[in-house]
């Protein structure tokens, strides 16, 4: 199982969480794309344009979008940002996409939410689009929504963009990760995530692909104690900052199925994710403090090499 990590925050936060990150030999660094870091808090940068500034102080560590929704760039604004971000990092960033979620974010800064149907059916598109632009050989694309024309895709000068679809659905999202995309982001569920893949690679294997070149991820908070009064603290820590009771932390987290517990609680949980097929877990961190993070990865990965010699 790869380890990696999610941020929202600022520039210097991001930056040092990323160089830690690659410091510690953690597979990669994803943003989230919101315009919004909260329904009613407008603080959010342009994580587009943040990452290109990680890309370029750093130069191991994999980059990514989780996710990028189709509302708020036309797919050209993407594949061209997409393209730059590969130039300067040599190769090491993933454009994540997705339907978007948030209707407070779309109503705030005037964009369009249009109903969950069609932002799956501008997806798609987009992604067509996008896999036709990133071809390399200047071929076009003619959707319903968006077109390219012959001969004007920009041509990769790094190692070539790699596409992630994220999303919780059970049935479509993991059909276009697994017709489109490099790696395919199941978002934390209470279906499990073995029938969501089964769909994803089955599509992979219909368009000619091979399935096995799927990377599956996951994606979800790490809380993890060295002791379950350890746990217990850091449960109340979390449930204080997203304003609601402990137990209910314990109660959504569970039926999410999103391990809470010690380092070999949290293992355990891990395992059974990889026997599903889940090859990677992007642990979320926003405006925690990154020592909260190097702790509990730390106390983590002690355990994995424990068990693993």
């Amino acid at each position: 199982m790869e380890l990696a990590v999610q941020t929202m925050t600022d520039y210097r936060g991001t930056l040092a969480l990323a160089e830690w990150a690659e410091a510690d030999g953690l597979a990669a660094l994803a943003v989230a794309d919101h315009y919004l870091s909260g329904p009613d808090d407008a603080f959010a940068l342009d994580q587009l344009t943040l990452l290109g500034a990680i890309a370029a102080r750093t130069e191991r560590i994999e980059l990514s979008t989780l996710v990028s929704p189709v509302t708020f760039r036309h797919p050209a604004v993407m594949l061209k940002a997409a393209v730059t971000l590969d130039e300067i990092s040599r190769g090491r960033f993933s454009l994540g996409v997705g339907t978007g979620w948030m209707p407070e974010e779309h109503t705030a800064f005037g964009l369009d939410f249009p109903p969950l149907r069609e932002r799956f059916d501008r997806l798609e598109d987009a992604l067509r689009y996008l896999r036709a632009g990133l071809s390399g050989n200047g071929e076009g694309y003619r959707g319903r929504y968006f077109r390219l024309e012959e001969g004007f895709a920009p041509q990769p000068r790094g190692e070539g963009v790699k596409l992630v679809v994220g999303g919780g659905g059970p049935q479509r999202t993991p059909r276009l990760a697994g017709t489109f995309a490099d790696e395919f982001n199941a978002f934390p569920s209470s279906d499990p995530y073995r029938p969501r893949i089964e769909v994803a690679l089955t599509a992979a294997s219909d368009v000619g692909r091979d399935p096995s070149s799927v990377l599956v991820s996951t994606a979800f908070p790490l809380v993890l104690g060295e002791d379950e009064a350890d746990v217990a603290v850091r449960i109340e820590r979390v449930a204080e900052r997203r304003g609601v009771d402990p137990a209910a932390v314990r109660t959504r987290w569970g039926e999410l199925g999103i391990p809470i517990g010690t380092a070999e609680q949290v293992a355990a949980r891990l395992t059974a994710m990889e026997a599903e097929g889940v090859a990677r877990v992007y642990f979320q961190v926003a405006f925690d403090p990154i020592e909260d993070i190097q702790r509990s990865v730390g106390i983590l990965q002690r355990h994995l090499a424990d068990i693993s010699s």
